[in-house]
């Protein structure tokens, strides 16, 4: 069955998803980084100031980590939800 001429062929239809979802993959590590960036520096300025801060307890170390892991996935779920969109198009 012959294609229409705005009909790409399932290989270059392939290769261009998949460089978007490497470009998405990209962006989403690029951002994901910058959250553990600033989640090291928060626990950084938490472990120096818990000695002499009393309302700093060791359990919030806990709760920090956590809400980092949870900041540093949000950009990969976001850019997979992004890709099923396009995808569905």
């Amino acid at each position: 069955m012959p294609q229409s001429p705005l009909e790409p062929a399932p290989l270059q239809r392939t290769v261009a998803d998949l460089v978007v979802a490497e470009m998405l993959l990209l962006h989403a590590t690029v951002e994901s980084l910058s959250v553990i960036g600033n989640g090291v520096r928060q626990l950084g300025r938490h472990l120096v100031a818990a000695p002499s801060d009393p309302e700093q307890p060791v359990g919030s170390i806990a709760a920090l980590l956590q809400t980092t892991a949870d900041r540093a996935l949000e950009p990969y779920s976001t850019r997979l939800s992004y890709l099923r969109q396009l995808q569905d198009l």
